[in-house]
């Protein structure tokens, strides 16, 4: 899955204009090959205002990864706001349509959207100078890129599980679950799959990847889960001991939370050795970008070495070759293969089925959880 590739070179010749309406439309964005790029890029961000951007990436996540591209780009201002997954795509439609400076980038993990998004033709089709060694994989669509691969775990109460009953895997949490089903009604938890476009991903492809077997999991666990709409309160409810363990946990919503003094000593976690989604988390500039080149300064540095390390450092999974381990406080997208095996590491791609089959794949889902 590391097959590297290389895009066509073209240069644009751009000349420096001032922020304004006429350049907020324009697709005038110097391409990062041409002689003097970067200096021309930086020349017309100065111009520009703030750089917008739309996530569903957590504000204790951004904090770093903002203060990290301030320090390479100190002049641009950077707003960048979690909105959830289909929030991000919606407003910016609302927004870009009564002519707002709206977004101009999204990052986002939500598939079914980013479909409809680069069908609607609102994707600005940069071909980024750091995406050219990029594997395969990671551009699904000419001008969509991915920001990080981040797994889906289990996540568990050490106080509530002695060392002996916290699961490694989903086949394990069903054998823990039948020792004591009553135990365990309600004790359980994961996202809502009807509750947004990344929890029905999620699901979606695991039992896409699983088939029957899949489907059989989850019948087991879905009559004692209780499915809830966010990581950061399952975190809480997995921490105060009103779950005993999550499972299809955010790590992004986990990692940097596990690891806080105190609750380190309540919270564990772990890769799904029988299969670990892993979300390829898309970014792109948007057709309606206000600050275009702000965005593409901002695209280049996160999807280079140094972008990918603050990504990282920030709670999410970085997944170039060349970012090392013990770079990282967490995972790398290598790091999840070594430890799992590439055969139970499940990537959320961008496959159109999930569309075309969501109301029979809702229909099954809310049977399975009694919902």
């Amino acid at each position: 899955m590391t097959r590297h590739f290389s895009f066509p070179r073209r240069t644009l010749l751009c000349g420096l204009v001032a922020a304004s309406a006429m350049f907020a439309q324009s697709a005038c964005i110097p391409d990062a090959h041409a002689q003097g790029a970067t200096d021309a890029l930086i020349a017309q961000s100065k111009t520009e205002g703030h750089l917008s951007i739309y996530s569903n990436v957590g504000t204790y996540n951004w904090k770093g990864i903002t203060e990290a591209f301030s320090k390479r780009y100190p002049w641009i201002k950077v707003e960048a706001l979690d909105i959830g997954p289909a929030e991000t795509f919606e407003r910016y439609y609302a927004e870009s349509a009564a002519g707002k400076h709206s977004a101009d980038v999204v990052i986002a993990g939500s598939p079914t959207s980013w479909i409809r998004f680069v069908d609607k033709g609102e994707v600005e089709e940069v071909d980024a100078t750091e995406g050219a060694t990029a594997p395969a994989w990671s551009r699904p669509f000419k001008g969509v890129y991915t920001f990080s691969t981040d797994p889906l775990i289990i996540l568990y109460n050490k106080l509530v599980l002695p060392e002996n009953e916290r699961p490694k895997s989903l086949a394990q949490l069903v054998k823990l679950v039948a020792t004591d089903p009553k135990k365990f009604q309600n004790k359980i938890t994961t996202y809502d799959a009807t509750g947004h476009p990344f929890a029905e991903a999620v699901h979606w492809q695991y039992t896409h990847a699983r088939g029957d077997d899949g489907w059989k999991i989850l019948e087991a666990l879905g009559p004692v889960s209780r499915p809830e709409n966010a990581g950061g309160s399952m975190v809480e409810k997995v921490t105060t001991g009103e779950y005993s363990a999550s499972y299809f946990m955010s790590g992004v919503s986990a990692f940097i939370r596990t690891s806080e003094a105190g609750r380190d000593k309540i919270l564990g976690w772990s890769l799904i050795e029988d299969g670990t989604p892993v979300f390829v988390r898309g970014m792109a500039i948007t057709k309606k970008a206000v600050s275009k080149a702000s965005a593409r300064l901002f695209l280049e540095w996160a999807l280079s070495h140094e972008g990918q390390v603050a990504i990282g450092k920030s709670g999410l999974t970085p997944y170039r070759a060349d970012v090392k381990k013990e770079e990282v406080p967490f995972l790398t997208y290598q790091a999840i293969v070594d430890a799992i095996g590439e055969n139970n590491v499940i990537p959320i791609l961008y496959d159109r089925a999930m569309v075309t089959e969501s109301a029979s794949f809702l229909t099954r889902w809310k049977k399975t959880f009694k919902l």
